[in-house]
């Protein structure tokens, strides 16, 4: 099989990658870039409060619909729906108009929609419509942001950037689902949304320096508004035409999208799993015992890749760690097997309690599998940002970001089924089974 062709100017999706021509690598070398530092800050403030907001909305909505699961589900389809409806339409826009103002104007109505939480906190109807209105609006930030790194970041400096983006993105989510309950338990809920507000204006100001090639823009054009939506559905024909002409491209979206719907699927099947199927923890504290080592594992890969990275093929290393993870995911399902090797220490006459072998079991797997979900991510999402020309590459991270929620969602609705029918640890192994297959057929195609 031949490899790939590749980019006149970029290593593409597979060449040997050389090191940056400064004499700084990894973290130094883009941490001394002032411009990456302001978004890479207003990244770790936006994202931790926005996590922290989830989880006090759900506590708003709870409160008011007296904690029916149908009120919880309709409020996260609201956050969810704005992202398979408008996030390819805000790519058009953000190749457009300025990334700039987007990164800026984004938080700002962040802010503002805040506000609007503590203003009609007692009103579920206003609540729904605000919780979708900034959901609708923020769309642009994710591509905003991830065609301006490009921008402030140059050459193979770009994996580590990305890894470090990857390893915040995924703390904030710990952290704001972490502090949120903490804070509201005392300083009060309004209390708490004050200060996400602030958290949100910070990220506003600190974004205002960003260098001058952000705030680019495409000649103004004075269209009517017939004209102006032939013209974006233009956009979104080319940018899916320049995806579809481009496989290694569209192999990188495809495999993006497959961890964070892998997590999505364990956030919803672990719990049952690890109390029922394990007998580990209780039943709001067990998925602690799968996320926090696969927390900390993605850690560990995120700084591996931030250090030494640009020494490696990102395509190779993306399938190997695919296939690997399927594998891993195999592993979980099997903890009660392998776990059977204490079992053995303990008719030895150790006296090693259950929790604690299968707890001994299940960590380590965990933790193989972050560091495989950051081998995977942090240089997929490399590729994309190289592959994709300037000109196109907001709506191709916003392509990214709509696909990644379409395709978390039929395995969301069909995995409680499946799990209900031959039991949590068989639809893991299909799972599993099914990431090796998807990792295999890109190998064989390749």
């Amino acid at each position: 099989m031949s490899a790939p062709l590749e980019r006149e100017g970029d290593e593409g999706a597979g060449g040997q990658a050389t090191p940056p021509e400064s004499g700084k690598t990894g973290f130094a070398a883009v941490l001394a870039n002032r411009a990456f530092l302001s978004i890479w800050t207003a990244q770790i403030l936006s994202q931790t409060a926005q996590n922290s907001l989830w989880y006090a909305l759900i506590i708003l909505v709870s409160n008011l619909t007296g904690q029916t699961p149908a009120g919880i589900g309709f409020t996260i389809i609201l956050v969810q729906l704005p992202t398979v409806l408008f996030s390819s339409v805000s790519g058009v826009l953000v190749d457009r108009v300025s990334k700039h103002m987007i990164l800026v104007g984004t938080n700002v109505i962040r802010v503002v929609g805040v506000l609007g939480y503590i203003a009609f906190s007692s009103n579920i109807g206003a609540l729904y419509l605000i919780t979708f209105l900034v959901a609708v609006v923020s769309q642009p930030f994710a591509p905003a942001e991830g065609s301006a790194l490009p921008l402030l970041v140059e050459g193979e400096a770009l994996i580590t950037a990305n890894s470090l983006f990857q390893m915040t993105f995924m703390a904030s989510q710990a952290v704001g689902f972490a502090v949120s309950p903490i804070a509201i338990g005392l300083f009060g809920l309004d209390r708490t949304l004050l200060v996400l507000a602030v958290m949100f204006a910070i990220s506003a100001v600190v974004l205002i320096p960003l260098p001058s090639v952000t705030r680019r823009r495409l000649p103004k054009e004075d269209l009517p508004l017939v004209a102006l939506a032939k013209r974006t559905w233009r956009d979104l024909v080319e940018v899916t035409q320049f995806v579809l002409h481009d496989p290694p491209l569209a192999i990188a979206l495809l495999q993006i999208a497959l961890a964070p719907t892998l997590l999505l699927v364990l956030a919803e099947v672990g719990p049952d799993y690890l109390k029922h199927g394990l007998g580990i923890g209780r039943t709001s504290t067990s998925l602690f015992f799968l996320l926090a080592p696969a927390g900390a594992g993605l850690a560990v890969g995120m700084v591996i890749l931030g250090q030494w990275g640009y020494r490696l093929r990102k395509d190779r290393l993306v399938l190997v760690a695919l296939i690997a993870l399927g594998i891993t995911v195999i592993g979980l399902a099997s903890v009660a097997t392998i776990g059977q090797f204490w079992v053995s220490l303990r008719n030895a006459g150790l006296d090693i309690p259950q929790g604690v072998t299968l707890t001994s079991t299940m960590v380590p797997i965990a933790a193989l599998m972050g560091i495989e979900v950051a081998f995977i991510n942090a240089p997929v999402q490399t590729i994309v940002q190289q592959r994709a020309t300037p000109e196109l590459r907001g709506r191709v991270l916003a392509l990214q970001q709509t696909l990644t929620s379409a395709i978390a969602i039929p395995p969301l609705i069909l995995i409680g089924g499946v799990a209900a029918v031959v039991g949590t640890p068989a639809t893991l192994t299909l799972m599993g089974l099914m990431i090796v297959i998807v990792g295999l057929v890109i190998v064989y195609y390749a």
